[in-house]
């Protein structure tokens, strides 16, 4: 889990008691800061107080709810009659959920928020139309796919899959064969689009911040690989595809073996920057 944070310093360290060894914890001290972790960073979720920089501004945090829908904002702040309007505004606007400084935010409960917010409501969907072929497999490689749905910049290639599964990439390559999936590549492939496809629906993300936060070294790979496993470009994906359509193509794109591949410049994992390099790539953007 990769969360965000525009808080009090007191609050901080009260949000990282609640995450594990394996989660990160991206930290902001300025709205514009926040920002742009928001539109960068493949976050699971982000955690902010509307006045963590001293100043009340609710306006800005509804702008950013409403800008970045596919993000669960959450809030945290004090029991204090000043915040309860703003706290009305933007649950209107799409705020997830509220954690009230000394009176819910155990770390227990703090985590627990976080799980929760933080599960993509369209996965289960995708899931369940693959399950003719994910039953095939192993249930540890099952379960690292899943992940990649959810995490696709920790999946850069089919070797980093194979790690992650603890299995050799010819063995994962002949998973694949008896599951009659396509290749691993395709894979990778077809789970970051899938994760651009959500990120395509807020009105917030541009083409380039989206390619920089799933890994991509440059915006038009990620929109030729848009176009090869969805059929349209993304601006007309972003305004036209709903979710049942696009989960349809993606099952289809995920199952279809023997599928003429599009140029391998424009499908293939190459055209994803190593995990390592996602921040100084998202920098440079």
């Amino acid at each position: 889990m990769r969360v965000a944070a525009f808080l009090p310093s007191a609050q901080t360290a009260h949000l990282a008691a609640a995450l594990e060894i394996h989660d990160e914890l991206c930290l902001a001290d300025s709205w514009d800061a926040f920002e742009t972790l928001v539109r960068l960073e493949p976050l699971s979720v982000a955690v902010f107080s509307p006045a963590a920089d001293g100043t009340m501004d609710i306006a800005r945090a509804c702008k950013l709810i409403r800008r970045f829908g596919s993000i669960p904002f959450v809030g945290y702040v004090p029991l204090d009659a000043s915040f309860a309007r703003g706290i009305a505004h933007m649950s209107n606007d799409g705020l997830q959920d509220l954690i009230v400084v000394r009176a819910n935010d155990a770390p227990s409960h703090l985590r627990e928020v976080l799980m929760r917010v933080s599960a993509i409501r369209e996965l289960p969907v995708i899931v369940d139309g693959l399950q003719p072929w994910l039953t095939r497999l192993p249930s540890t490689l099952t379960q690292v796919l899943i992940d990649a749905f959810r995490q696709p910049h920790k999946y850069p290639s089919a070797e980093a899959i194979a790690a992650a599964a603890g299995i050799t990439v010819s063995c994962l390559y002949r998973s694949f064969r008896s599951a009659r999936l396509n290749s691993p590549k395709s894979f990778v492939v077809g789970a970051h689009v899938f994760r651009g496809y959500l990120y395509l629906k807020d009105i917030g993300f541009s083409i380039r911040d989206i390619a920089a936060k799933l890994g991509y070294t440059h915006p038009r790979i990620f929109a030729h690989q848009i176009e090869s496993v969805l059929g349209e470009r993304p601006s007309r994906i972003r305004h036209s595809l709903d979710t049942e359509e696009a989960v349809r193509r993606l099952v289809h794109w995920f199952s279809s073996p023997y599928r003429a591949a599009a140029p391998p410049q424009y499908i293939s994992p190459p055209g994803l920057a190593p995990v390592s390099s996602l921040r100084s790539s998202a920098a440079m953007t």
